[in-house]
């Protein structure tokens, strides 16, 4: 909560004294959880997508949240599609209140593409998609709205909306895309650089609104991951083991203590599927970037098969993330749509995570296997690559420090603490 701001969300009498509005609507904004089909990116906009058991489970902690730790809004407003629709139920339910449902809270109109993955969108159109992509803020899809137009459709919605709430507190459940457009009219950015704002799928966002100007108290937090049980993440419960992910450079001690853990623990470990094709002789030097890139996605896609076929827990050498990171370390993002696309699907994939153990470079020495590269400098690249990555993508309280020690029984007991306290 930010300084002056007291505790049922009113400011104090100092604070708003200095205030040169008295007016001043506070807005959440709340962005709907995990639909269907999530892992692939598709072009859904306006088509009405069901949520997964997982998205549901996250509306019903985000809302129990919201209710704890919230103020009462004194309205609820949301987009009509069932997405929205049932944690706004949940909100209403929490609060006795009746959500409204207005239409033109929708995500941007999709038109003919809606429903349909983009990577087949981009093989039938060819290099026409980079006319789209070159300016996306004007471009619209055939019988679609561009970004222009789904903000100057929201900009009108505000327009109507805002006197009719001003001094009050509001809750609002929406889309990616109306988020977006709001918080940078909001904040006075130039709308095509909207995209700048990435906002968690089952997240919330704070805006104070007065006639001098907006203040973004916080955005697409997911504070509901750690609020009911002292820091364990939403996916960790009693009916299941722990799902945690091994990240760091090449000989920082992973596999030998994702083994030591996974049986302390009681669940599967899997390996590194890299590793096994380097052990089975497999030659690297010989891939061009494009089998580079092939390579990359049969990787991950042998990995998060591991990972779902062990629904019960487990210990994974490497995270979604590390093929992030590895893709960026090896040069493979010049193809810039695709890079995209590859990143959204191992971010999201990323949230399944109730830890990501992060290993220290150079705490142990580098030795030779004949499997890894053995200068230091090269790893260092790599890892240095990572951090960024788990730093700008993980989600928030997942990544946990490996103790920069090369005492493995240390290391074994901070790694299972947070376990085997549960």
């Amino acid at each position: 909560m930010s300084e002056g701001q007291a505790g049922g969300g009113a400011f104090d009498d100092a604070t708003r004294s200095a205030m040169p509005e008295d007016v001043v609507t506070t807005l959440h904004l709340l962005r709907h959880g995990e639909v269907a089909d999530h892992a692939q990116r598709h072009a859904r906009g306006q088509l009405d997508v069901a949520l997964t058991a997982r998205g549901r489970e996250q509306h019903a902690r985000l809302a129990r949240w919201f209710a704890s730790c919230e103020p009462k809004p004194d309205a609820i407003l949301s987009s009509d599609l069932s997405r929205c629709r049932d944690l706004a139920e949940r909100l209403g339910a929490a609060h006795g209140i009746a959500p409204v449902y207005d239409a033109r809270l929708r995500e941007q109109s999709m038109g003919d593409w809606e429903g349909r993955p983009w990577d087949a969108i981009t093989r039938e159109l060819g290099p026409a998609i980079n006319d789209y992509w070159d300016d996306y803020f004007a471009s619209r899809p055939p019988n679609g709205e561009s970004l222009a137009d789904l903000a100057e459709r929201l900009g009108a919605w505000w327009d109507e909306t805002a006197p009719r709430i001003a001094g009050g507190r509001v809750a609002l459940v929406a889309h990616v895309g109306v988020i977006r457009a709001l918080v940078g009219r909001f904040l006075r950015v130039p709308p095509d650089e909207a995209l700048r704002f990435a906002p968690a799928v089952a997240s919330h966002t704070r805006v104070l609104l007065a006639a001098p100007g907006a203040v973004l108290e916080c955005f697409g937090e997911r504070p509901w991951l750690v609020a009911e049980d002292g820091g364990a993440r939403d996916s960790k419960d009693a009916s299941r083991g722990p799902r945690i992910a091994l990240s760091g450079s090449a000989g920082t001690g992973k596999s030998t203590l994702g083994r030591a853990l996974a049986e302390r623990l009681g669940v599967p470990y899997l390996e590194e599927r890299m590793r096994l094709r380097l052990e089975a002789g497999f030659r690297l030097g010989d891939l061009s970037i494009e089998a580079w890139r092939a390579l990359s996605h049969e990787l991950w896609k042998e990995h998060r098969a591991e990972e779902e076929r062990c629904a019960d827990g487990f210990v994974a050498d490497r995270s979604s993330l590390d093929f992030l990171a590895f893709w960026l370390h090896y040069g493979l993002y010049e193809a810039e749509d695709e890079t995209e696309a590859f990143r959204d699907a191992l971010v999201e994939h990323a949230t399944r995570y109730d830890r990501i153990l992060l290993f220290p470079w150079g705490a142990l020495p580098l030795l030779s296997d004949g499997v890894r590269a053995t200068n230091r400098w090269v790893q260092l690249r790599f890892q240095t690559i990572l951090e960024g990555v788990l730093d700008r993508w993980a989600p928030p309280g997942v990544v946990q420090r490996v103790p920069e020690t090369a005492d493995f029984e240390e290391r074994l007991r901070a790694a299972a603490s947070a376990f085997e306290a549960r």
